[in-house]
């Protein structure tokens, strides 16, 4: 199966002199009348936005209200046009917009495709109204490992003026191979803290793995500290907003959950498996916010499995989403309904060297504190281990010729704890545990 990879690279010009500064300043004005005006069109004769009617209505009024425009910045014009009121009714179904039509304020040049710009590795050349103008970039490391490693540049090319500078997004494409085998399969289930994978292998179970992300903790934690930062000042005080700009929460869950994916990713090619994840939206998410206390609120809000999920489509696998409901609340061996209302939680505390583990021995004086929380619920006379056995159940939903439990015994499972930004195992534990053995601390 062909899968085409799509990577959007931002980058930065060198300052332009004033001659090509007074162009595309030029061009992004007409641009901004022209996408209000059609906005006000589109929702008075209610157009669809497809990109065939919305050129059928636009192309030819707009190429004689504006000869001097190249036909491409008007094509890109209602382009843009037709993405605001696709995603402005979907908001408005929801009773999330608070306007009776949306504005379009910050302009982004857009060109749909190479006919009016050229890409010349260490620059882009732009037609416009007034001729040709070449925009030297500023290359990255990023932007010279898709150049030189057969990325191809997409069709469309988007670029905004900051001052005298200009930001440009390039998107390069590529097609890959992705081959899967009949029977192997990684199924994950995302959790607050953590992501657990149920690796299958001919349709049998091969091993439970869990990487701790501790994305809930780092939620917290922000939360906490932005409180601190904030209290008894406002937030429009120049030197908080300063202290509150160098927090990088953002940069931190990106970090982890790219690891976390570049794993998974590296676990699923070596098998040929194929991907099963839960289907989660972002109304799923609001109903969860629903009836919850401020401070879970902004715990689920800022929940990441769906950009978690966005980041493993994009990655040389195949993906497929699969509903998650009932899966944490269902014994995967009997189908007996679990207790969720006598959960029970484990805390178990290991110390290791992560730089031994890794390799590099020479600085293996440094140690590491990692912390799991295992959550139990009830099944009868055991107990079952709830992260552990969702993965399980949704792979059930998918392929029911799959055997859950190893060929040994299911007294036996496993369930392997890693840390994601090393790789490797820091802790074991029980997925079916009797009740006196349970450990609390």
């Amino acid at each position: 199966m062909l899968k085409t990879l799509k990577r959007t690279v931002k980058l930065e010009s060198d300052p332009l002199n004033y001659w090509k500064y007074h162009v595309l300043k030029e061009v992004e004005e007409y641009q901004k009348v022209i996408v209000n005006e059609m906005i006000n069109i589109i929702l008075s004769e209610d157009l669809p936005t497809t990109r065939k009617k919305l050129h059928e209505r636009f192309y030819n009024y707009y190429k004689k209200k504006y000869p001097f425009l190249p036909s491409r910045v008007i094509e890109g014009a209602y382009i843009i046009a037709g993405r605001i009121i696709k995603s402005f009714r979907k908001r408005k179904k929801r009773g999330l917009t608070r306007k009776d039509k949306p504005e379009y304020r910050r302009v982004m040049i857009s060109i749909p495709n190479t006919i009016n710009w050229r890409f010349n590795k260490i620059s882009v050349s732009i037609l416009t109204h007034k001729g040709w103008i070449d925009i030297p970039l500023k290359v990255t490391k990023q932007f010279i490992h898709y150049v030189s490693k057969g990325w191809r540049v997409s069709q469309e090319l988007k670029l905004r003026l900051v001052g005298r500078k200009v930001l440009v997004w390039l998107t390069f494409e590529k097609e890959v191979e992705v081959e899967t085998k009949e029977g192997n399969y990684v199924s994950i289930d995302v959790n607050e803290n953590n992501a657990t994978l149920a690796v299958f292998e001919d349709f049998k179970l091969k091993e439970i793995r869990r990487y701790e992300t501790g994305l809930g903790r780092i939620v917290v934690n922000y939360s906490i500290r932005r409180k601190e930062i904030t209290k008894g000042y406002s937030t429009k005080d120049e030197l908080i907003k300063k202290k509150l700009r160098r927090l990088r929460e953002r940069e931190r869950k990106l970090d982890v959950l790219r690891k976390t994916v570049k794993r998974i990713v590296e676990l699923a090619r070596d098998l040929n498996a194929r991907v099963i994840v839960g289907k989660f939206s972002s109304r799923a998410k609001k109903r969860m916010e629903g009836d919850k206390s401020s401070k879970l609120r902004h715990r689920i809000h800022q929940w990441s499995v769906v950009k978690f999920t966005e980041m493993l489509k994009t990655q040389p696998i195949e993906v497929t989403e699969v509903s998650e409901s009932y899966t944490s609340s269902l014994n995967p061996f009997t189908g007996e309904k679990l207790k969720k209302s006598k959960q029970l939680i484990e805390r178990v505390v290991k110390v290791f060297n992560p730089y031994l583990m890794t390799g590099t021995a020479h600085e293996g004086r440094v140690i590491k504190v990692f912390k799991v929380n295992a959550r139990y619920l009830e099944s009868g006379e055991v107990l079952l281990e709830r992260d552990s056995i969702a993965p399980l159940n949704l792979m059930k939903k998918v392929d029911g010729r799959v055997v859950v439990f190893p060929s040994t015994s299911p007294n036996d499972l496993r369930v392997t704890v890693y840390d994601p930004l090393r790789g490797v195992p820091v802790a074991e534990l029980e997925v079916i545990k009797s009740k006196g053995k349970l450990r609390h601390g």
